[in-house]
């Protein structure tokens, strides 16, 4: 998978907002954090407009100013501002080769998951992360992403784990939020994860809902020849699993794969940073994730 060129000091870094609207306060927050690692934000004022309520701005706005922040020479990589809702009604009019093109990492997670499977397809790795309106809140997620994106080793991920099935995986690492890869069957941006290590998390979906997201994955064959799963957060900050991991566990144990949960990723306020699309190095019985590469190229310029 070719590799974007690895950020430098002074470098721009778009802040694009594709999907909902945020709060600013916690946006700006964000873009003193990205100046904090030495990155140079960039962003419009489109990005703090709204539609229909759920959405910052129209489907042109949106759509034009991703377009624009892959054909930018001085941007270097992207960064949602938030998630939410609104990549599915834009992404059919970003080509894969366009992506592949431009070779510029994005960072985000939950609707920014549409990106990463059309990252996948244009063979680019991509960020699994705190969003800009996230990124003023852990320094430790921060520091972890300037690492990630400069070309410096983050080391691994270490946790707790509660494995439903132990043992080892290797294998390009993949996935994002639940809903959305259940919501991407059916389309052209459909999910296999063969070959694959499956990063999964979601925000308080109701134990029948996750079984139907599940089964509908399942059932597109989506975990045809998966590596191994690794489950982070299923609800959001201040709320519990209530039951949420065991859903999980039954639909997948039967895979025979590798399968723990706990890991720090997702909507609950714990959510370390990690490059979709490189080798890692699952060891579901003691709850670590390994990279076993780079998302970005120190060599190239």
């Amino acid at each position: 998978m070719p590799r974007p060129a690895a950020l430098r000091p002074g470098d721009g870094i778009a802040v694009v907002a594709p999907a909902s609207p945020f709060d600013k306060e916690r946006f700006e927050r964000g873009v003193r954090a990205l100046q904090d690692i030495g990155l140079e934000p960039r962003f419009g004022k489109g990005v703090f407009e709204r539609h229909q309520g759920y959405l910052a701005g129209d489907d042109k706005r949106r759509l034009e100013e991703l377009r624009h922040a892959l054909q930018d020479s001085s941007i270097k990589a992207l960064v949602l501002a938030r998630g939410g809702y609104g990549l599915q009604r834009i992404v059919s009019e970003v080509p894969a080769d366009f992506v592949e093109k431009s070779a510029k990492p994005v960072v985000g997670y939950s609707d920014a998951t549409v990106l990463h499977e059309l990252w996948w397809r244009a063979r680019i790795p991509s960020i699994h992360g705190p969003m800009c309106t996230q990124l003023g809140e852990d320094r430790t997620a921060l520091e972890r992403l300037g690492m990630l994106l400069s070309g410096e080793d983050p080391g691994r991920i270490h946790w707790p784990p509660h494995a439903v099935r132990g043992g080892r995986a290797e294998g390009p690492l993949r996935g994002g939020n639940l809903a959305v890869l259940a919501s991407l069957c059916g389309t052209p941006l459909q999910p296999s994860f063969n070959g694959c290590v499956v990063l999964l998390e979601d925000l308080n979906e109701p134990p029948y809902r996750l079984d139907r997201l599940c089964t509908q994955l399942l059932q597109s064959g989506a975990f045809e020849g998966a590596k191994g799963i690794v489950v982070g957060d299923l609800f959001g900050i201040g709320e519990t699993s209530e039951g949420r991991n065991e859903v999980l566990a039954e639909r997948f144990e039967p895979l025979g794969i590798p399968l723990v949960f706990g890991a720090p990723f997702g909507h609950a306020g714990r959510n370390q940073p990690v490059a979709l699309g490189v080798p890692h190095a699952l060891d579901a019985s003691e709850g670590a994730l390994v990279p076993l590469g780079s998302p970005v190229s120190p060599s190239a310029t």
